[in-house]
This record gives structure tokens, C-alpha cells and sequence, in this order.
């Protein structure tokens, strides 16, 4: 299992960053591609949603977790990918930053699940692909939330 961590400053609150992020319709606002989430009760750990992606006239739902929930600091979502993907847990850290938030995620995933074929440096391009991914993914994330 591979740890991937990513910060940025946001200038809003704490608390309207972990509100923002713990609403998952705004999730729909993150990929062109997300064309639903369907929540299975309340936000709080062990609640699972999906999501529904489509590309190119292609659905998927993916099955999510919440897994860590703690108010104005900490949100874990655990990605429940069918074989031959393995699960990804995201956990987002949120911390006072003067006038703004410090957003950190945390990302663990396992990067070459069991049966998937290894080549030499398929390890370090996966690697590079999931950092670049995580910065990616938080800069858009902390562009929506300062609007």
C-alpha cells in the first residue's frame, strides 16, 4: 500500500470547507463525467453512496464508504473498486491556516493489485499518474470552494 499526501491553502473557514466537502452533490460539480450520487442515509461513518460516472455512453457506479467523519477536521471516504482494482481510501485533513484552511488529502492505494501484470517502472508511473492526480483534483477542489 502506497501513501500519496497533497496540501493546499483555501481562503475560507474551516467550517466552510469541511461543510463543502462533506456535501457529495457537490461531487457532481468536480468531473463532467459524474452524473449522480445516490446517498444510502445519513452523513456519518459507515454510510455508503454511489457514484454514477458515464463516458463515452458507458455507466459505472462505484460503491464509496465513509470511514472517518470528524467535524471541522477530518473526512475519510473509502472507494470500493471491483477486481482487478483494489480499494482506495481518500481521508481530506482540515486545519486552521490564519485566515484561511490548510486542505490536505491523504491517499491510500494499493498500486499493483494481485493478478495485475508488472512490468519495470510500472510502479513509478502509477505513483507519478496518482500525485499528479491528488494535486490535480485538490487545486479544482480549493477553485470551487473559494468560488
Amino acid at each position: 500500500m502506497a501513501t500519496f499526501e497533497f496540501s493546499v491553502k483555501v481562503g475560507k473557514p474551516v467550517a466552510k470547507v469541511f461543510e463543502f466537502i462533506t456535501n457529495l452533490d457537490n461531487l457532481k460539480k468536480l468531473s463532467e463525467y459524474i452524473t449522480g450520487v445516490e446517498v444510502k442515509g445519513e452523513i456519518k461513518v459507515g454510510t455508503h453512496y454511489t457514484i454514477k460516472t458515464t463516458s463515452m455512453g458507458r455507466t459505472i457506479e462505484t460503491d464509496n464508504e465513509i470511514v472517518s467523519l470528524e467535524p471541522n477536521k477530518k473526512f475519510g471516504v473509502k472507494t470500493n473498486a471491483a477486481p482487478p482494482a483494489s480499494p482506495v481510501t481518500n481521508t481530506y485533513l482540515l486545519e486552521k491556516d490564519g485566515d484561511g484552511t490548510k486542505l490536505t488529502t491523504q491517499m491510500d492505494a494499493v498500486l499493483l493489485p494481485a493478478g495485475m501484470p508488472s512490468m519495470p517502472g510500472m510502479e513509478d508511473m502509477m505513483k507519478a499518474q496518482m500525485t499528479s492526480s491528488l494535486e490535480t483534483s485538490l487545486n479544482a477542489l480549493k477553485k470551487m470552494i473559494e468560488g
